[in-house]
């Protein structure tokens, strides 16, 4: 082949190459103007994005302050905080309504979940008591594993118990946290059903184990302590 047709040829396929951006009928296509709704579409779900995750985190730390107000026995200001943070998810549940991709993702999840935590960390201190999903209309997802986050609370509960030589107090709550961890095990699912359950139940478990551990630890002082009060009451009465 001499040069004169090699570049015929090439000339031939760079044509074809610079015309198939066309359809059928020659005419260019706009690619541009194809995408733009769906531009727009993504642009208003961030919009709708942007308004809600502040929201979220400010539910989050309302739903902290909580927890912390119920350690130290604050159970007024624990509540407010709650139904302040319970609010706060509405207000951003009716913002995400706005765009269906937001309203099916996750955004919510952690809020969910850290409410839950803080609601029962309050019941459970000052009433003894569970507090279920459908009292703050939580997703049932984020409750176990909110649930399963409140057994690390209790713990620390446990040991100011223990702190303040409240073993019966202490005593309490290791069966409190034995039993939420008794029925989250029966969730035996994969997962991509349940979200970081199987994980977070095995975190629960070794803090339920050390607690047991260190409430065993404070009963044997206890008796041991009552037994050499005993001792001495005896040498004192010969």
């Amino acid at each position: 082949m001499n040069k004169s047709r090699a570049k015929l040829c090439f000339c031939r396929g760079e044509n074809k190459l610079r015309g198939s951006d066309r359809d059928t009928t020659g005419k260019r296509m706009d690619i541009g103007k194809l995408l733009e709704p769906i531009r727009k579409e993504i642009e208003a779900d961030d919009e709708v994005r942007e308004k809600v995750l502040p929201v979220s985190r400010d539910a989050v730390r309302l739903c902290g302050q909580s927890v912390k107000a119920s350690h130290r026995g604050q159970f007024d200001d624990a509540h407010k905080k709650v139904d302040e943070a319970y609010e706060l998810i509405q207000k951003g549940r009716q913002l995400a309504s706005e765009s269906k991709f937001v309203t099916v993702s996750k955004y919510f999840d952690t809020a969910y979940q850290e409410l839950t935590e803080a609601v029962n960390v309050l019941s459970i201190l000052n009433e003894r008591r569970l507090t279920g999903p459908e009292e703050y209309s939580i997703p049932a997802r984020p409750y176990l594993t909110g649930l399963a986050d409140t057994i690390g609370e209790l713990r620390r509960a446990s040991l100011e118990l223990l702190r303040g030589d409240d073993v019966d107090g202490a005593k309490g709550l290791l069966s409190i946290m034995e039993d939420i961890l008794e029925e989250l095990q029966t969730f035996d699912f994969p997962d991509s059903l349940v979200r970081n359950l199987r994980r977070k139940s095995d975190v629960a478990r070794r803090i339920v184990e050390k607690t047991r551990g260190d409430v065993t630890t404070a009963v044997r002082q206890e008796k041991l302590i009552e037994q050499l009060a005993n001792f001495e009451n005896r040498l004192d009465t010969k």
